[in-house]
């Protein structure tokens, strides 16, 4: 993991980049602290991400997650893969089945449709505790949570663009909110494939999910890609205050 940080007194607006984190960039921002409690909280964030990517990071073989699909023996888990294994075992009930960890023949463990909402959750402790009232988080550009407001305005912006056009599609104002954002894309051999199933699909869609819960958000935008009709009318009872939105690409 790779991290940057800058502070601006005149604005006292801290920003801070952490590269190479489970495979992909989260930058925060943090307004309305003094200097060195800001980077007292920065400190406190750095260390959770780290611990996270020793947890879940599946191209790390060295890794947690990594270690419990390889080994051939029951292990002992920490106290953070039995909570995240238990919360998913309960996603798995609110979404019907559809979103299920277990991948491939060997059904090994895959946390990439739920890490990034679970790092937010993690993070809005670390802020609460911090007593951080103004704060937007951006996770790779699909998991993003936000409260109170920007110094420069009353909420934070984000533009979602286009993949392939890089075309604005739509432009979000978040305020006390989190967005999740999933898609089909495009793999290596130019395949569409759905990023919860990996397997091909026929068209390049997306989904944005707007939650109080960073996890619910995250998990929904992918599992409504793959959901009927039928399905989402049913999950709709497990999941309250949600604002869901899909669009073709």
């Amino acid at each position: 993991m790779r991290t940057q940080s800058s502070y601006s007194s005149g604005a006292s607006l801290f920003t801070g980049t952490a590269a190479d984190i489970l495979g992909t960039e989260l930058k925060v921002q943090i307004a309305g602290l003094p200097e060195k409690k800001t980077y007292a909280v920065w400190s406190e964030i750095t260390k959770e991400l780290a611990a996270l990517d020793k947890t879940f990071n599946r191209a790390n073989p060295r890794s947690e997650v990594s270690i419990l699909n390889t080994s051939k023996v029951e292990i002992e888990t920490s106290e953070t893969m039995k909570e995240a294994l238990n919360l998913c075992e309960s996603y798995l009930i609110r979404t019907k089945g559809l979103f299920d960890i277990s991948k491939g023949e060997d059904k090994d463990i895959d946390f990439d449709g739920f890490v990034k909402g679970y790092l937010l959750r993690k993070l809005a402790a670390i802020l609460k505790a911090g007593k951080v009232k103004d704060y937007f988080v951006n996770v790779g550009g699909s998991a993003l949570m936000a409260l109170g407001k920007h110094p420069y305005g009353g909420s934070w912006s984000f533009t979602l663009e286009n993949p392939y056009t890089e075309d604005e599609i739509k432009e979000f104002e978040l305020k006390d909110i989190c967005l999740s954002i999933s898609g089909n894309t495009p793999d290596c051999s130019g395949h569409i494939v759905n990023p919860l199933t990996h397997k091909t699909d026929e068209s390049r869609r997306f989904s944005c999910v707007l939650s109080k819960d960073p996890l619910d958000a995250e998990i929904l935008s992918m599992v409504l890609l793959i959901a009927s009709d039928t399905q989402k009318k049913e999950m709709s009872y497990n999941f309250k205050g949600v604002e869901c939105e899909m669009s073709d690409l």
